[in-house]
């Protein structure tokens, strides 16, 4: 990597804006994966002791970073709050080469809109996790490939925020203002409440798992609303809107909050999409071949890809490839 390369990185991590020529060489340079070894290399280099006031920062969470960066550009006026401003000045950088599971990160971005009202957007990008406390003090963590949104009014007017993917949530009691989690397809309306709501774009339920308080949800559609009590699960069916309830399993519902991957009986397809979000990862595979397949892993903090992969091939009899940043399985039994 060039040294006027290094110091436009450099730059861009600590809190400078980025010229148009710059931000389009450091595009070339995280699409060029034969630099992918060179750029975590840089980073390794800049690693010191680190302090709770540093920012940790992987090879893909700065690409992300970088994207967002460039597509905040195209679309309206943004003002984009780089690495180095959300908590002030970080003077040095933290590089997490190795364990995707255990890291994570958080951007903000800051929209303004027309009625003085800005709206801030916390993301935990693929393969990291984030944790966010919000201006009442309600704290939310982040899974893999996951954001939420919520205006400069949040805690004045109300306490709404809107997700996308998963997220779990500890909110502080207010029984005078309600807190309200907005999906596509349903809301949750809160007082003070600890639960969990999986609504991923690519998942075909919305799932809510209540652990503590109570809970209302309100589809989209229709009249009609849902209290949970602690120790249940809500399912809301995306294409026919109907809902299921069931008993709590808190392992396999919120384990990931505490980096333990988990499959309860899942079968393959949503065990692929699990896998795709928490490594930052395409897997290939014939569905058909593996439709029939279900499998129960608990992955503990720590543990890597490699030894889930080698769980898949003793448990189903498959083979499983990694070429290209992607895994092959295919079936040998």
């Amino acid at each position: 990597m060039a040294p006027k390369t290094q110091k436009t990185l450099q730059n861009f991590i600590q809190g400078r804006n980025l010229s148009v020529a710059e931000l389009k060489e450091l595009k070339q340079l995280f699409s060029d994966h034969s630099k992918t070894e060179e750029i975590n290399e840089w980073l390794a280099g800049n690693w010191t002791e680190a302090d709770a006031n540093d920012l940790e920062i992987s090879y893909d969470g700065l690409k992300q970073k970088i994207l967002h960066y460039g597509s905040s550009q195209k679309s309206h006026p943004v003002f984009v709050r780089p690495f180095a401003q959300f908590a002030g000045y970080y003077q040095r950088i933290a590089a997490v080469l190795f364990i995707p599971l255990i890291l994570g990160l958080s951007v903000y971005l800051f929209f303004p809109s027309s009625d003085d009202v800005n709206y801030y957007l916390s993301e935990a990008p693929l393969g990291q996790k984030a944790r966010i406390e919000l201006p009442d003090g309600s704290k939310v963590w982040l899974n893999s490939g996951s954001s939420i949104r919520y205006s400069s009014d949040f805690n004045r007017k109300d306490r709404t925020v809107e997700l996308k993917g998963e997220a779990f949530f500890e909110v502080e009691k207010n029984t005078g203002k309600p807190f309200f989690v907005h999906t596509s397809f349903l809301d949750v309306k809160v007082t003070g409440t600890v639960f969990n709501i999986n609504a991923y774009s690519d998942e075909p339920t919305i799932e809510t798992s209540l652990v503590e308080g109570s809970v209302i949800l309100l589809p989209a559609k229709g009249d009609k609303v849902f209290r949970l009590t602690p120790g249940q699960v809500l399912s809301f069916s995306k294409t026919s809107s109907a809902i299921s309830t069931s008993g709590l399993d808190e392992e396999a519902a919120i384990g990931w909050k505490d980096n333990r991957l988990i499959f309860i009986n899942d079968d393959f397809s949503k065990l692929v999409r699990k896998i795709e979000k928490w490594y930052n990862i395409e897997v290939v595979y014939d569905p058909d071949k593996f439709k029939d397949n279900k499998l129960t892993v608990k992955l503990l903090e720590g543990e890597q890809l490699p030894r889930l992969l080698g769980i898949i091939e003793a448990a189903i009899g498959a083979k499983c490839t990694m070429k290209d940043n992607k895994i092959i399985i295919t079936k040998i039994n």
